[in-house]
């Protein structure tokens, strides 16, 4: 074994009074602990903290290599004819403890990138070089990732190789992500190379088999809800019929950049220096290379277009002859033809004056604004999308059968934009110029967000950012007038109304709807999230054996974070599948040398057992790996390991035994809902009927269902059904002064699957 600190061999100074110990977990970080008894001639100096330290067996195996983590602390070992000796205990982390020790640049989240490309964002986000990442290519895709603030690196990697059942490992300045299991090594009665009195199996007290999963998640948004209310020139708040789903405030400020440190964070930002800097007034814009998506700068993290978002650029000064996109939303590629929104800067031939216009899936679109070079300008994107959740989680995890997966939807959806221009002279702000109101019919599910992209832009930038305003968004309809879209958000973004947390619409000052003026406010309600799976062959067989056929389990998962009921039945079923299995509690740990393992062993490999003494042939996830040496030539390598399988100690789904008090229970089971009516619209509104679109047609054998009190939708007829009908435009009468409807589509399936949430009309009007 050879022992390498800093680049020196110390292997001669290991004491034998106590071994060297390797302790690997997996998803964790690797610790190496060792003493010194370092010769009095001082040839050896004390090793000091964050050296390097490097294990290595006399075949080129690799045990560790890492840093020192604390200065080495000294321990009385005996007086010799120098005097009082010392033996010295060194404690190392494994490479990644350099990330561990700076602060990482919090996210607020990153969807629909493979595993392999977030692993290699979170180290960016560190603005560390101690690591390799060019072998980071597992295209597993982690539908959403947004750690807790102040976690270290190495937590933020745990968290994203469990959500794809992976394992991550910094060695030799390398880190690398590769599924697991890893190596499979193969343990066998008959040909000698598993040692049974080695073998310890327990089965995990833990938890019992189950075949009845329910699964509890995140608050999530349920009915699509559109409610009416009347302006009467006074009225300045409205009650809302139910508080709207609203992401944690934490989480709202997706993007604040003041551009005011020294140069660009090469942690958040993608940016090619020569066209992107730092100065006195913010960004520095300097031209481009006059190719179109070929000199952008880029948040690093792609982003979930659910809910309502506000993209804004403050402070904006633009040169004569500028051209390229400023402050966008792009798909793919990051050329104007894949921008979804944003506002595209043209220069006039000759003049060089510069415009501003919207940019709509890649075509401009609305009112373009001429731009005086001398002022500055702030421009706002409004992108509303009535699904907040727009990738499903996808589970891990193996049973008897081997792998198990599920989830991963795409949640489709179309959208409102809304964009304005507020032009800023001599430091006094104009009035806000809407460029462009309307819709999209097909929003992507995720887009990386650009300040600019530039042909050639040249001017600053004084700040930019992305926030999430929750789910509301407010039309207008003047008595006899044309509907338009009302500015949502905070005040000082020049807002004329807020869909307040509490349940409140509340307009600002000099924005009261006048008398007669209709207002539609959109958002959705929200609940807790739930699912529920059950293992119907398992309770079968157990009912014909004569035993308790039902083995239930309720809990919550945190990781993948189940932030919806599909998430939550698929986490269920996904679970349940493994949990009810015969070897679902499987753990235990073996004993053995480096020579009973072709290959080292690290925790996210698989053991193979097989014993035919005892009928044994199972696969095992390996845990942990405790490595012990004392010096001996050649090496006697020790290993302790520990293992269990997935429903025995969490791997790829991380489990609480927790029950939020305001879950729906007993959740339902055995159902297959169908595609929601987010595209609903309402087409006609009198004091006496109403008329919706809504959106699609109607399943075969199926249809549309109107009621007054939602999660009452079933076959049959009683007091709460209003309409039931197979049309994709529907009529109903109005009730009250203060309505209730729900709708939802139903199939041709006996009983019928509905819709999973409603699309919800509170019509606060006179009859």
């Amino acid at each position: 074994m050879i022992i390498t600190i800093q680049s020196q061999n110390y292997t001669t100074t290991l004491d034998s009074a106590h071994p060297l110990l390797i302790k690997r977990t997996l998803n964790e970080p690797s610790v190496c602990e060792l003493w010194l008894s370092l010769p009095a001639n001082g040839s050896f100096a004390v090793p000091v903290r964050n050296q390097s330290l490097a294990v290595t067996g006399d075949d080129g195996t690799a045990y560790f290599t890492g840093y020192i983590a604390a200065a080495p602390m000294p321990e009385y070992a005996g007086l010799a004819l120098e005097g009082p000796r010392y033996r010295h205990a060194v404690r190392a982390i494994s490479d990644e403890v350099l990330l561990d020790q700076v602060l990482m640049t919090p996210s607020k989240g990153a969807s629909g990138q493979s595993a392999g490309a977030l692993m290699t964002s979170l180290v960016t986000r560190t603005g560390a070089r101690s690591l390799v990442t060019s072998s980071l290519n597992l295209n597993l895709e982690v539908s959403h990732f947004a750690p807790d603030a102040g976690t270290p690196f190495s937590g933020c990697a745990s968290q994203v190789a469990g959500q794809v059942r992976a394992a991550y490992r910094a060695l030799a300045g390398q880190l690398s992500l590769t599924p697991v299991p890893g190596t499979t090594h193969p343990l066998n009665e008959t040909d000698g190379s598993l040692t049974l009195s080695n073998l310890t199996l327990t089965a995990s007290a833990k938890r019992a088999l189950a075949n009845d999963i329910t699964v509890c998640g995140e608050n999530e948004a349920w009915a699509y809800a559109t409610e009416y209310f009347l302006g009467d020139g006074i009225t300045t708040q409205f009650p809302l019929s139910a508080d709207p789903y609203y992401i944690a405030s934490s989480k709202a400020k997706i993007i604040t950049e003041l551009f005011n440190e020294a140069e660009i964070n090469p942690a958040v930002w993608s940016a090619n220096p020569t066209y992107f800097g730092i100065g006195a007034a913010g960004l520095t814009m300097m031209g481009g290379n006059g190719r179109d998506g070929q000199t952008p700068l880029t948040w690093i993290d792609p982003i979930e277009m659910g809910g309502t978002l506000m993209l804004e650029v403050d402070g904006l000064i633009l040169a004569a002859n500028s051209t390229g996109i400023v402050g966008g939303f792009f798909s793919g590629l990051l050329t104007a033809a894949s921008c979804i929104a944003g506002f595209q800067a043209t220069a006039q031939s000759g003049t060089g004056a510069v415009s501003l216009q919207p940019i709509v899936i890649g075509a401009a679109a609305g009112t373009s604004y001429a731009v005086n070079p001398a002022n500055q300008y702030t421009l706002r994107v409004r992108v509303h999308c009535q699904d907040q959740e727009r990738i499903q989680a996808t589970y891990y995890s193996f049973g008897d059968s081997g792998g198990i997966s599920g989830g991963g939807k795409i949640n489709l959806a179309g959208a409102n934009l809304l964009f304005e221009l507020v032009e800023i002279v001599d430091g006094v702000a104009g009035m806000p110029v809407i460029l462009y109101d309307g819709t999209i019919p097909n929003l992507p599910d995720t887009c990386s967000i650009l300040p600019a992209s530039s042909i050639n832009l040249q001017g600053t930038m004084r700040s930019f950012s992305l926030t999430n305003l929750g789910s509301g968004w407010v039309v207008c309809t003047p008595s006899g007038g044309a509907p338009f879209t009302r500015r949502v958000g905070p005040s000082t973004a020049n807002s004329e109304c807020e869909v307040e947390r509490t349940g409140k619409l509340a307009f600002y000052t000099g924005y009261v709807p006048p008398v007669g003026e209709q207002i539609a406010v959109t958002y959705r309600t929200q609940g807790r999230a739930v699912g529920r799976a059950v293992n119907s062959a398992s309770q079968s067989t157990l009912a014909a054996a004569g035993l308790p056929s039902v083995s239930a389990w309720i809990g919550s998962v945190t990781n993948p974070p189940a932030r919806s009921s599909a998430d939550c039945r698929t986490a269920a079923s996904v679970i349940v599948q493994a949990s009810s299995g015969v070897s679902a509690l499987w753990s235990g740990t073996y004993k053995g040398t480096r020579q009973s393992f072709a290959s080292d062993v690290w925790p996210g490999d698989e053991l193979q057992l097989n014993a035919t003494s005892f009928s044994l042939n199972a696969q095992v996830v390996v845990r942990t790996v405790e490595i012990t040496y004392t010096a001996s030539s050649p090496d006697l390598v020790q290993y302790e390991i520990t293992f269990a399988n997935d429903w025995a100690d969490d791997l790829a789904i991380k489990t609480s035994i927790t029950v939020p008090a305001e879950t729906w229970l007993p959740a339902a089971t055995g159902y297959t809902p169908i595609a929601n009516l987010n595209a609903l619209a309402v087409t006609a509104l009198s004091g006496s009927s109403v008329t919706v679109d809504t959106g699609v047609a109607p399943p075969t054998g199926g249809g549309f269902e109107v009621r007054t009190r939602d999660f009452a939708f079933m076959p049959g007829s009683d007091s709460t059904l209003v309409l039931r009908g197979s049309e994709q435009t529907l009529t109903f009468p109005r009730l009250s002064a203060n309505d209730r409807f729900y709708i939802r589509m139903f199939d041709g399936s006996m009983p019928p699957n509905y819709s999973e949430f409603s699309t919800a009309l509170f019509i606060n009007l006179p009859l």
